[in-house]
């Protein structure tokens, strides 16, 4: 984030495109050699995934340059939507592409799309000031901070020490660590319960239900922002409790019912997470502290998909066969396939 202020956000966003572009090229020819080293492929993967951080952070802190503050929401849940949208699904193009035209091919047409979103920096007009720049912040915008910033470690400290910030950033972190332990678990779940084909039916489901609440989200005013990721919050909650129960995986019609409603309220959490970063943080410091809330987010989602598999296979299966515990208990939970996961 400090490195970031001393560049126009016009020129990083450029930079981090032309990386990642080159790096993906660089990796699709490296690849191609036979053999294949290591170090170069490694070094092309960490300067690509140093690019796309970098691209992240500044576009987040951006969005206010853009909109006026009646449109600050809509684009918030539009950049988390289609940010969410695009983790998502990256895993089923991906194969398909991979299937049809090969590793390269992937490679190829990853590099396309950032030189095809350099060219879209490019060519939209940059405003000098925030068109979105609410007039109640706790904190006001100036040109020098009324603290001192300095690294990450110092501006994670910052974060969590204004009383304001906290709990947004321990949200923030929470959500994408649960998100990203679902995207491995769920598949796993419904795959070793239900076969491929009720999976391929729940995903197809709970793509319609993301779209519909990226759309309802857009309808949000500013005022209901907080209580409307509250809510979401508590029915997504309820939604994973039941997911522990067997007795719902068995009633398919409310099976597919939470499926939708959950799929409808991650752009919306997501949404309202975003907006809340742009509002309550002063257009001043928001590439600073972003860099502080990546690096927790992404740190939860790595944890997330580093353990939910040795949490799902290495404790909560022995427990499910460890006959100790109360038979209501364990018919509750459920013995069968994919019963691990889904608890």
């Amino acid at each position: 984030g400090r490195q970031l202020e001393r560049w126009p956000p016009r020129r990083v966003m450029l930079a981090a495109n032309g990386l990642g572009s080159t790096c993906t090229l660089g990796l699709a020819f490296t690849l191609m050699m036979r053999p294949a080293t290591l170090p170069p492929v490694l070094l092309c993967i960490a300067l690509a995934a140093a690019a796309e951080a970098a691209l992240v952070v500044t576009w987040s802190s951006q969005l206010a340059r853009f909109v006026s503050t009646e449109q600050l929401g809509a684009a918030s849940g539009l950049f988390a939507g289609s940010d969410g949208a695009v983790v998502m699904a990256a895993p089923l193009l991906g194969a398909v592409l991979a299937a049809t035209a090969g590793l390269q091919g992937v490679l190829v047409t990853d590099s396309l799309t950032s030189l095809f979103a350099a060219a879209c920096t490019l060519l939209v007009a940059w405003p000098q000031l925030p068109m979105a720049c609410p007039a109640d912040r706790a904190i006001a915008v100036e040109e020098k901070p009324p603290f001192e910033l300095g690294g990450l470690r110092r501006t994670l400290v910052l974060l969590w020490r204004q009383a304001q910030w906290r709990p947004l950033l321990l949200l923030n972190t929470v959500v994408a660590g649960v998100l990203a332990a679902v995207e491995i678990a769920f598949p796993a779940w419904v795959v070793a319960a239900s076969g491929s084909g009720r999976l391929m039916a729940a995903l197809a489901l709970a793509g319609i239900g993301y779209g519909a609440g990226i759309w309802l989200w857009a309808r949000v005013p500013r005022a209901s922002w907080l209580p409307v990721l509250r809510r979401v919050l508590l029915l997504q909650a309820v939604l994973l409790t039941g997911a522990g129960l067997v007795c719902f995986q068995d009633s398919l019609w409310l099976w597919f019912a939470a499926v939708a409603v959950f799929g409808t309220g991650v752009p919306i959490a997501l949404g309202a997470l975003q907006s809340l970063w742009l509002w309550w943080v002063p257009q001043g410091l928001q590439s600073r502290l972003f860099a502080g809330r990546y690096a927790l987010e992404w740190g939860a989602r790595l944890g997330a998909l580093l353990g939910v598999s040795l949490l799902a296979d290495g404790v909560i299966a022995p427990l499910l066969r460890n006959g100790a515990w109360p038979s209501w208990l364990l018919d509750a939970l459920g013995r069968g396939p994919g019963r691990p996961a889904a608890v």
